[in-house]
């Protein structure tokens, strides 16, 4: 695998013959490749040498005699490729490629490429996907038996179904990518360039880093992360050897920066070096902002705003004095956006997107009468019917919400259409516009996006807070009119509220995909925090969305048995499938579960009531998959995978985590009942399982999300829960 840590310009240029004990293989590339096409032909290199320890001679000219001979590029990049394919190239769209066998006489050769040179790049992979590499988040695992190279024979040509897949990353919380330094972002894009998405969205908050600007006088000065929240990894933490010694958890590339000018050096060169290696593996980039949403200090220049509902209420927005057409408003929103284009004049995309507890509420009469003089939407849909079915709805976002929801939608959006009415907002540095597109539109609004978004605009668009939740909601998808107005769906794989347990959703992205390829959708964009569980799904991901055929079942066979061996894959089917039901069951019982915030484990001591009983179902169902993953590890003929130890530990990690949280309610009402005996006995059950799952976690935790996570649990689980007992006893012994 090739380490995007080493500048990647040193690997655009072919290099010399790799010596190795194998059979040699030519690769011939165009005299005037392009440069990922370059970049194509030293991961080809790299994967035949580790799959065949093979002899690979890299050349701009066909050989007179090869025995293994590839041809790489197309037609337009590679003479060659033109020469022996003729007519036997196919027509291919931008994003389409292709392994195919031919033949001119005695001569026989490979075609990898595609209908770009990123195209091509993916037709590599794809090589190393049939002899059997599988790609996963965290690195390249080899197959579990040599293949025989054999270059005849194949003909497989592949064209998106879904043609839009986006990666988010940066978000929010130190489980997240917020936490991953720019080494860490480059590997992740590394192994999603493999997987073949196309985009990467940085999204950001107001209170971020990543953006300097002033305005009338006042100067942006908030800098953090994570909202500010500190986390000690020093003294008496379990999983401790993760951090290295570090005695405080950090994004690395912000150790150490104390002032609001270091941290926003340091944010700019994050992202700017996240946008720069996603245009080095062929992908867009895209910046997602909330326009409507400033950090508190521009409270001084917006007289009337309100401060917004969130985490440590860190922003601002527009209150009952800054209607959307109002000018000051519009100026201020203005300069933000204005602000990310120059420092980042790079990025392909902007979002912008809607507030998630929209209280802009006062002026939707006077918005949608202005939609409406804009696009006649009114004609279209009465209102009060759409704010009517806002509020019976059964989303999350229903009855009160639903209506507010609604309400405060249709006064950002008609904000957008007058924001986005000057043609030189949008435009970067150089003079080229970037894309548009506007994030969670109200499901209400679906029949008329058309008429609401502001012209040319894309969308993408958020149903609900997880896949399952979409999936039960999945005929609002069939009211988008996803062929007049391009539209992405965001795929939670897994969800910050039910937090820092294993999750997994891919039989409801199966049902999505399938929705999305029926009404014409683009694409889909990612929402995630921990990505350690996720290898199933993303890779389900990866090959759906360039097959129809693709089941979830068919894509764990296709990921475990070519690395694992035979045998194996029935016992993870089993481990992946009670994960989903764990997941669902949480979901649907308490969504804020696990929601990594201050008492997210000390609220379980305050509760009444009893341990609730689907607190032991899905413990059940985290203990039967750490078993089927052990059982599948005894199977591998190959030895022990390390994929499947971390599995393993991470199933160790939530079960031992929720019998810290059932040993904790136990010792809550040990203590409303004045049963101090019982509480000190909880209550240390509660420390020593604590310990137990943040120590499982690290001897497995492979990245900062890991790292994170263990983090997190010594702040608001262990450290409380340690302090508690000691009081208690304390107290006991007087």
């Amino acid at each position: 695998m090739t380490r995007l840590a080493v500048p990647l310009l040193a690997l655009l240029v072919a290099g010399p013959s790799i010596l190795a004990a194998g059979p040699r293989i030519d690769v011939v590339i165009g005299p005037d490749a392009p440069r990922l096409e370059r970049f194509a032909a030293r991961e080809l290199t790299d994967q035949l040498r580790k799959l065949f320890d093979a002899r690979v001679q890299v050349s701009e000219k066909v050989p007179t005699s090869a025995e293994h001979l590839i041809l790489l590029g197309s037609p337009a990049t590679n003479p060659a490729v033109k020469e022996i394919a003729g007519d036997r190239w196919p027509k291919l769209t931008d994003q389409g490629h292709l392994l195919r066998s031919v033949s001119q006489g005695d001569r026989r050769a490979l075609l990898v490429g595609g209908g770009s040179p990123v195209a091509t790049l993916w037709a590599v992979y794809e090589l190393g996907h049939h002899f059997g590499i599988r790609y996963l988040l965290h690195g390249d695992v080899m197959p579990a038996e040599k293949p025989a190279l054999k270059l005849d024979g194949l003909d497989r040509v592949l064209e998106p179904t879904l043609r839009l897949r986006t990666w988010r990353t940066v978000n929010d919380f130190a489980i997240g990518p917020e936490s991953w330094g720019l080494a860490e972002q480059k590997r992740f894009l590394g192994q999603l360039a493999k997987l073949k998405f196309n985009r990467v969205m940085l999204a950001f908050y107001p209170w971020q880093p990543f953006v300097h600007y002033e305005f009338k006088g006042v100067k942006k000065r908030t800098a953090m992360l994570w909202y500010g929240w500190r986390y000690r990894v020093d003294g008496d933490t379990p999983g401790r050897a993760a951090f290295r010694g570090a005695k405080e958890f950090e994004n690395p590339d912000f150790a150490g920066k104390t002032t609001y000018e270091e941290k926003h050096k340091a944010g700019v060169a994050l992202a700017s070096g996240i946008i720069d290696a996603a245009h080095d593996l062929g992908m867009s980039a895209g910046l997602a902002i909330s326009p409507l949403e400033f950090p508190r200090e521009f409270a001084a220049v917006l007289p009337g705003a309100k401060v917004l509902k969130g985490l440590e209420d860190l922003t601002i927005g527009p209150g009952p004095k800054q209607p959307p057409d109002d000018p000051l408003l519009r100026e201020l929103a203005a300069t933000q956006v204005r602000a990310y284009l120059t420092t980042y004049p790079k990025v392909d995309a902007l979002y912008l997107t809607l507030p998630e507890f929209p209280d802009w509420v006062e002026h939707y009469e006077k918005a949608w009468q202005r939609l409406d003089a804009r696009t006649g939407v009114a004609k279209v849909v009465d209102l009060k019917q759409l704010m009517e079915s806002a509020r019976k709805r059964n989303l999350i976002a229903s009855g009160e919400r639903g209506f507010q929801a609604l309400r405060g939608n249709i006064a950002a959006l008609d904000f957008f259409h007058t924001l986005l009415a000057d043609p030189a907002l949008l435009r970067r540095p150089g003079g080229n516009k970037v894309e548009v597109v506007i994030i969670e539109v109200d499901p209400a609004l679906f029949p008329v996006l058309d008429k609401v978004l502001p012209p040319r605009a894309a969308a993408l668009h958020f149903v609900d807070y997880t896949a399952r939740r979409v999936t039960a909601h999945a005929d609002l998808l069939g009211q988008v009119p996803a062929r007049s107005v391009r539209s992405s769906l965001i795929f939670t794989l897994a969800d910050d509220n039910v937090g820092v347990l294993p999750q997994l959703t891919t039989s409801h992205l199966h049902t999505l995909v399938g929705r999305l390829r029926q009404h014409g959708w683009e694409g889909f964009s990612t929402r995630y925090w921990i990505p350690g569980d996720l290898n199933p799904a993303v890779h389900y991901l990866s090959r759906a969305a360039f097959d129809a055929r693709v089941t979830p079942q068919t894509a764990y066979d296709d990921l475990v048995t070519p690395i694992c061996g035979e045998g194996v894959v029935e016992r993870l089917v089993k481990a992946f499938d009670k994960i989903e039901e764990a997941t669902t069951l949480i979901d649907q019982n308490d969504i804020g579960f696990t929601f990594p915030v201050p008492g997210v484990v000390m609220k379980h001591y305050r509760a009444a009531g009893p341990p609730p009983a689907w607190w032991k179902k899905v413990r059940d169902l985290y203990a039967g998959a750490m078993d089927e993953m052990y059982r599948g590890q005894q199977r591998s003929h190959v030895g022990p995978r390390p994929f499947m130890l971390y599995h393993a530990k991470r199933l160790e990690f939530a079960v031992e985590y929720l019998n810290s949280i059932e040993a904790l309610r136990l010792a809550g009402q040990a203590k409303a009942k004045g049963d101090r005996a019982k509480q000190l006995e909880h209550l240390e059950k509660a420390v020593e399982s604590m310990y137990n799952a943040l120590s499982a976690l690290g001897e497995v935790a492979r990245d900062n999300s890991d790292r994170g996570v263990i983090a997190v649990l010594n702040e608001y689980g262990y450290r409380p829960l340690k302090a508690e007992f000691e009081a208690v006893e304390k107290a006991a012994r007087k």
